[in-house]
């Protein structure tokens, strides 16, 4: 029995515990702006690609105090206790023979003791200097990678939010169309009961009440999905419950032109100022390289008492590198590294300039087909109210009625679908410029 009161308040105090880390079923949704979004994705505790992206800058400082610890002095210091017994002849010590007289070849055992600091210094090696400028760059090409991170998380979260702004429209106009195909319903069963409207009218009506359910079933389990998405990029808890801020379509921004464009990128895009950067590391290896095959200098000191008697070394070396293969094959491997990241720079720069250009050309289509498709919505309008009129007054059956509703339908997604196209395009337009981190719905 104590053992079953000691299980029992186990189970209760565990059950407290889950209720209270569970967010209550009441929990307001949480209010989020594009801008609101983009911080969150790229705070320290956000998108992981963000986070990895900060773990390399600090994986790329800790590489570079390595390769510079090879220019400062290192000190050692040693104890040394040991107990030897030495064989002269071994040594290649070879006594004359003296009649009656015999030496020892074999020396102890003896014992030793030594305690010695000990300093190594490159004193000069250009090399080595080198190859530490271009570990320095490193860092800047990894906080460029982190900054490039942040830019390409920014546009998946822009694009996500539109996403799920479009799914919060398209419920929206599912709830719409569902409305008139239930106002049709509702006249169309007064008049039958006026007799004035068939069964086939009302079976009409009811299958287009039925249609529209299945569309808005449809767009609310899409909005859920793109929730849970932008959830996912924001790397936020999964059960927070998202109220979305702004809207789709134009802004009252103009649309720069191209030029404009191309050279406000070439200033703002991480990714081009990383090409440079690691441009610049590539030339400093090079440099490197060509180095080794100068002279260096190598400083070395120990001092220390060996069984109670001082002693030290001191000297310096210089080393000239006469034959060595490796520094051929390195700065043939450092050369082409260059070479390669100079193509990729140029590579880029045209990239640039497509990305900018198709965003532009994008951009205007969609101002095109929001005309169009606004100009179709409002004919679609009037088409139905002229269809409604004409049944309502008996002057014919709800077959018009609802091809009307289906053609405002359809003139509503097309719609929708346009709006987001421009807003794709503004976002693909803002990625191509290096801005997207400050655009706005």
């Amino acid at each position: 029995m104590p053992t079953l009161r000691r299980f029992c308040a186990l189970l209760l105090v565990c059950g407290s515990i889950l209720w209270a880390q569970s967010p209550p079923a009441n929990t307001p949704p949480m209010e989020l702006s594009l801008e609101k979004a983009i911080e969150i994705a790229l705070a320290a505790n956000g998108n992981t690609k963000v986070q990895l992206a900060q773990e390399s800058i600090k994986f790329a400082k800790s590489h570079y105090a390595q390769v510079r610890s090879d220019l400062l002095p290192r000190i050692d210091g040693t104890l040394t206790e040991q107990n030897q017994t030495v064989n002269v002849s071994a040594l290649g010590i070879r006594f004359p023979e003296v009649p009656g007289f015999t030496f020892e070849t074999v020396v102890g055992p003896f014992w030793t003791f030594d305690v010695r600091p000990r300093l190594e210094w490159n004193v000069f090696n250009l090399g080595i200097w080198r190859r530490t400028q271009a570990a320095r760059s490193d860092v800047h090409v990894a906080e460029d990678e982190r900054n490039s991170t942040t830019e390409t998380v920014a546009g998946s979260v822009a694009r996500l939010y539109a996403s799920a702004l479009r799914a919060s429209a398209d419920v929206e106009t599912s709830k719409a169309n569902l409305a008139l195909a239930e106002s049709l319903l509702d006249i169309t069963h007064r008049r039958e009961g006026q007799g004035e409207a068939t069964g086939l009218d009302v079976t009409r009506a009811e299958l287009s009440v039925s249609r529209n359910q299945q569309k808005l079933l449809a767009a609310q389990t899409a909005l859920i999905r793109a929730d849970l998405d932008l959830i996912n990029v924001l790397n936020i808890d999964w059960s927070t419950r998202l109220h979305l801020g702004g809207q789709l379509g134009p802004n009252s921004t103009e649309s720069p032109t191209a030029e404009d464009a191309v050279q406000v990128a070439l200033k703002t895009r991480s990714d081009f100022a990383l090409e440079e950067q690691r441009l610049k590391t590539a030339r400093l290896n090079h440099s490197a390289a060509q180095l080794d095959r100068l002279p260096s200098i190598h400083g070395y000191a120990d001092w220390g008492v060996l069984n109670g008697v001082q002693t030290h070394i001191g000297g310096a070396q210089v080393i000239l590198p006469l034959f060595d293969s490796r520094i051929d094959a390195e700065r043939a491997q450092a050369h082409s590294a260059m070479r390669q990241q100079e193509i990729r720079q140029k590579e880029l720069r045209n990239r640039v300039e497509l990305e900018v250009r198709q965003a532009l050309a994008s951009l205007a289509s969609a101002q095109s087909q929001l005309r169009v498709t606004q100009k179709a919505m409002t004919l679609a309008e009037d088409e139905l109210a002229r269809a409604r009129r004409l049944f309502e007054a008996g002057l014919a059956n709800n077959t018009q009625v609802v091809d009307a509703q289906e053609r405002l339908e359809n003139a509503r997604n097309d719609h929708t679908a346009a709006q987001f196209e421009y807003t794709s395009a503004s976002i693909d337009l803002a990625q191509a410029m290096g801005t997207i981190k400050t655009m706005r719905f």
